[in-house]
């Protein structure tokens, strides 16, 4: 027995089938060590996203929507991004009313009213509010998505330029926030969701003023979350921030982006920020996904931030907006 064991493990398919099976193995134990590593990692972003869901969330705090009476505000709805949320909304058989200083660029359906008002000016839009509950009823959900771009660098901008800009960009944020979430916080029902920018997170050569209102934008999207929560316990209250990258429309006339890179498609936007709201949940997030990197630029060196600048120098030296006011 011996001697036959001894011709069966000298024979060359014998060693050569060892020599696989060792390499089989280790094959096996370095997939097992891969399969584990990208399993960790995939536990790892669900785990994230259902954390995160449940902070913005206030725990899973219940909050039911009847969208029979739920009536939805839509700031700077004539055009653009906004007008793709009301018609969006509309389509559903949602009560949406548009607040802008501009008129209506699309015929005004059955559930949709609209009210001129200059955001900026906190005592006309509390006269405004005032008629929106007379005709209309108490608003329950507000999207703040008023915004403009003169795109223009600070030392060319005018004085006009920047007070629009900070003025819609930012002023009328807040007027809005004090006028409709009160009610909101007293019945501890509604939702407040506000459009910000990539460009809160990196400021590019040309759009200073805008990309500092926009970082204003999430700082109050995050206070205002934390205060609705930590001081007026209104918890079934949802606060929701969406950051687009470039959009498609007459506000970033004449950007370049690089190749394989496209701007968002205003309505594609607009029905995602109604989807959100119909969903009844609190986001905070990025679209398209990819526009999220910008966040991981305030960790990185000052070289790299000054690198990502000269870039996105050539992306948007030729950024000719038009003025809306020029169309009031």
């Amino acid at each position: 027995m011996e001697n036959l064991t001894a011709i069966i493990t000298s024979h060359p398919a014998f060693e050569a089938t060892t020599r696989h099976t060792v390499v089989a193995l280790k094959t096996m134990q370095s997939l097992s060590k891969g399969s584990f590593a990208l399993g960790s990692i995939v536990l790892g972003w669900y785990l994230n996203r259902w954390a995160n869901d449940r902070a913005l969330n206030s725990n899973n705090a219940p909050a039911v929507f009847d969208w029979n009476k739920e009536i939805v505000v839509v700031t700077g709805g004539s055009g653009g991004i906004g007008a793709e949320i009301v018609k969006s909304l509309a389509a559903r058989g949602i009560n949406v009313i548009v607040l802008d200083v501009l008129p209506l660029t699309y015929t005004k359906g059955a559930k949709m009213h609209y009210y001129k008002c200059d955001l900026t000016n906190f005592d006309e839009l509390q006269s405004i509010a005032a008629r929106i509950r007379k005709d209309v009823g108490e608003p329950t959900i507000t999207i703040a998505n008023a915004g403009i771009c003169r795109g223009k660098p600070i030392l060319a901008a005018s004085k006009e330029d920047i007070d629009l800009t900070f003025g819609v960009n930012n002023l009328a944020l807040l007027w809005t926030a004090k006028t409709f979430i009160p009610s909101m916080v007293n019945k501890n029902h509604g939702h407040f969701l506000i459009v910000a920018s990539q460009t809160g997170y990196t400021c590019s050569p040309g759009l200073t003023d805008y990309s500092a209102t926009k970082s204003a934008a999430i700082a109050i999207y995050e206070g205002l979350h934390g205060e609705i929560r930590r001081i007026h316990k209104a918890d079934s209250v949802r606060v929701s921030c969406v950051s687009p990258g470039p959009v498609d429309t007459k506000m970033f006339n004449g950007i370049k982006l690089g190749p394989g890179i496209a701007s968002l498609n205003p309505e594609t936007l607009g029905k995602k920020i109604a989807d959100i709201v119909c969903g009844g949940r609190a986001k905070n997030i990025f679209i398209p996904a990819w526009a999220g990197l910008t966040v991981w630029m305030r960790a990185m060196p000052d070289w790299v931030r000054v690198g990502m600048q000269g870039f996105s120098t050539g992306i948007f030296s030729q950024l000719k907006p038009h003025n809306p006011m020029e169309g009031k």
